[in-house]
């Protein structure tokens, strides 16, 4: 070993200063060698966070099995950082520490026994898997339950077996040998599954949270010969039960490529499930409601508008196929404060796309245009209190409906003092397709405040529309070079 990395070691574990030892911690990363890890290992335990963190980043770099076998001895430590240092640590490390968390798979203290098992189950890999089963007989029910919970981690397919002997073996263990099995995805536990589904939908006393995960599982297993015996067990459930076990049967429906077509006294409990806190279970919820008539269906689908991200892209992609669609959105509009303005605006613009044309045809009834005109007015209203994005869509909406007047409309916004907000008018109506917009764009050649200007200039001749620039840049300067 060589005297400068002597004198690291040294530094780090003896001298009274921390920002000694946390530069000698951040230099041994480069100088290898059990003793240099041994020593970074040490540092773990120092009182100066800023050292602690040298020492991990450098154990960090150093890597290798060396490492894993000086830190492990760490997560039996009385000091709970440490203890999280060392496992972070292992984790980082990956498969090249699994040997050596192994042997404390069976160290006489249940804790450690414990975090090891929850070690290997954030690594991951199922290799172990073999060496942990016995831990499901464990006389420390943690240790049980943390071993459930790692093999279904480590998706791993051969403990199965004995994963379901230990949910009956082991009632505290039933929810999550459930959620395991469900983790581990293989249809070999279905009908494991679905019998003990039975078992608990028909006990005197319902466990709910057995039930959850039971169904969870079965909604990733499960295959289409299981439907029929899900369907018959609703009769015994209740609530967010329900919505849950029509989630199921949704994912299995969706796995076999099989139409949502579902028997029609389930429609008010899909109607339920849309409510649902799970946004899984409202996607699903929709997909089927999708597919029913009724108007209560589409204005419940609007008020689903702005729960997340991926139904609201669901929502915007099928409604527009429902006859009912608009005027649904319209009423949403009006009587309630919907979570997602911007969502239901833009349906409405791709709603009024086809009403516009219809009038183009005569192919729309009066009521129809008085919903133009109402959703018009309703609209423009939500200018003053909404955010940029939605903004965008209002402008968007108006001239769809009605593009004279949607000029108008922005006639009075041209007016506003703040400059920075006719500059945002711009650029909304630059991404606007109507004919109308460049003309309305040129207006603004004429601002007092050159930065409009400007922008006006630069977005006319960004959109194909240089001759309506071009003229205004040849009056801005008289004969003479006076400026206008």
């Amino acid at each position: 070993m060589k005297d400068e990395t002597r004198q690291l070691i040294a530094g780090l574990l003896a001298d009274r200063e921390p920002d000694v030892r946390r530069h000698a911690a951040e230099t041994l990363a480069s100088a290898g060698g059990l003793a240099a890890v041994t020593a970074l290992a040490a540092a773990l335990q120092d009182e100066s966070k800023g050292v602690r963190d040298a020492a991990f980043r450098s154990l960090c770099s150093v890597g290798g099995i060396n490492v894993a076998r000086a830190i492990v001895e760490y997560i039996g430590d009385e000091d709970i950082v440490v203890r999280n240092l060392a496992a972070e640590l292992l984790i980082k490390l990956g498969t090249t520490s699994i040997p050596a968390i192994l042997p404390h798979l069976h160290d006489r203290s249940q804790d450690i026994r414990k975090f090891a098992v929850d070690i290997l189950g954030l690594i991951g890999d199922p290799g172990p898997a073999s060496e942990m089963e016995p831990l499901l007989s464990d006389p420390d029910e943690n240790v049980v339950v943390s071993t459930v919970e790692a093999l279904g981690n480590m998706k791993a397919g051969a403990a199965i077996q004995a994963l379901c002997e230990t949910y009956d073996r082991s009632p505290l263990s039933r929810g999550v040998v459930a959620e395991a099995l469900g983790k581990i995805g293989d249809p070999a536990s279905t009908e494991f599954l679905v019998h003990r589904l039975q078992e608990a939908v028909g006990a005197e006393v319902q466990d709910p949270v057995v039930l959850f995960t039971l169904i969870e599982a079965l909604g990733i297993v499960g295959t289409e010969r299981i439907s029929p015996v899900l369907l018959q067990s609703m009769g015994r459930l209740k609530g967010r039960l329900r919505s849950a076990l029509l989630h199921a049967l949704v994912l299995i429906a969706g796995r076999s490529d099989r139409p949502l077509d579902f028997p029609p006294e389930f429609r008010a409990d899909f109607l339920e499930a849309l409510r649902d806190p799970e946004p899984e279970v409202r996607l699903s919820a929709a997909r089927v409601l999708m597919t029913l008539p009724g108007f209560d269906i589409s204005t419940a689908l609007m008020r689903a508008f702005g729960s997340s991200a991926e139904l609201d892209g669901l929502l915007l992609k099928f409604l527009p196929s429902r006859t009912d669609a608009f005027a649904a959105a319209l009423q949403h509009l009006e009587q309630h404060r919907a979570r997602s303005v911007k969502g239901i605006i833009v349906l409405l613009g791709r709603l009024s796309f086809d009403l516009t044309r219809s009038i183009m045809k005569s192919a729309v009834t009066e009521m129809q245009i008085r919903q133009l005109e109402r959703t018009f007015i309703l609209i423009a209203d939500r200018w003053s209190t909404a955010d940029e994005e939605t903004r965008a869509a209002i402008v968007d909406l108006l001239f769809r409906i009605d593009g004279d007047n949607a000029v108008e409309f922005l006639d009075a916004i041209m007016n506003d003092p703040d400059p920075w907000l006719r500059v945002h008018v711009i650029e909304i109506i630059a991404a606007i397709a109507d004919p109308r917009a460049p003309e309305f764009i040129a207006r603004f050649l004429q601002d007092d405040d050159v930065m409009v200007r400007d922008v006006a200039i630069r977005i006319l001749e960004a959109r194909g529309y240089p001759h309506l620039a071009a003229g205004q840049e040849a009056e801005e300067t008289l004969p003479g070079g006076r400026e206008s």
